[in-house]
């Protein structure tokens, strides 16, 4: 029995995360009103490529380091934004508790990814971490879960739980996998496959998994 979870805005709140980092970063520099929301807004909710985002950053008003400085700086001071996951801890205690093996399955950083993990409180939690990075390919491609299902010791059977419609959930139903989509506020795109459930949280999600039919699938 296989449960896959997508990492940021799925186990944890990257959302939440970039928020606070912004609020760091104006502080730091003595940035002018408004500038979290403009850092927040430059972000473009995850979509933006890393370097270019920071770049962007660099120009905003009250910002002093240099490229090289914002970097650097964001490498250290970004994880330390990423806090306990008490309710993400819940749902893959609930599942590892019924003899399911998690895996989470990223488009992120190696080791971004990993420090995250632990200070969310949940590496131990877990059975096997794939991130696109790391295995050469990332989602939707059906060759990043069947490297988790692999690195969990079990067949591709059972769940893609993430946020994201393509990655997440036309990934994991082209992969085989019964998908949860966190709609977070959002409505489906009618033009994709459905997902098999909605919800609002990954304990929804973990919840329902452990009661689905399933859970009886042998991996």
């Amino acid at each position: 029995m296989l449960a896959l979870f997508d990492f940021d805005d799925t186990l944890v709140s990257r959302s939440a995360a970039i928020r606070r980092w912004a609020r760091l970063l104006a502080r730091r520099e003595g940035m002018p009103e408004g500038a979290v929301e403009a850092i927040v807004d430059a972000d473009q909710k995850g979509t933006r490529p890393r370097d270019e985002f920071l770049a962007v950053v660099r120009t905003l008003p009250g910002v002093h380091m240099t490229d090289g400085e914002m970097r650097e700086w964001y490498a250290v001071s970004y994880p330390s934004c990423y806090g306990t996951e008490q309710e993400s801890i819940q749902a893959l205690t609930l599942l590892r508790d019924a003899g399911w093996k998690i895996g989470v399955v990223t488009n992120g950083s190696n080791t971004r990814t990993s420090q995250k993990l632990a200070r969310s409180g949940l590496t131990p939690l877990i059975d096997a971490l794939c991130v696109a990075e790391d295995v050469g390919v990332g989602k939707p491609d059906r060759r990043i879960f069947e490297e988790a299902a692999r690195r969990c010791g079990v067949e591709l059977a059972g769940w893609m739980v993430g946020d994201a419609p393509v990655e997440d959930i036309f990934g994991g139903a082209q992969a085989g996998l019964r998908t949860a989509w966190l709609r977070r506020g959002r409505s489906w795109n009618g033009t994709m496959t459905h997902p098999d459930i909605e919800v609002d949280s990954a304990l929804e999600a973990a919840i329902t998994i452990v009661n689905s039919p399933q859970r009886m699938v042998s991996g």
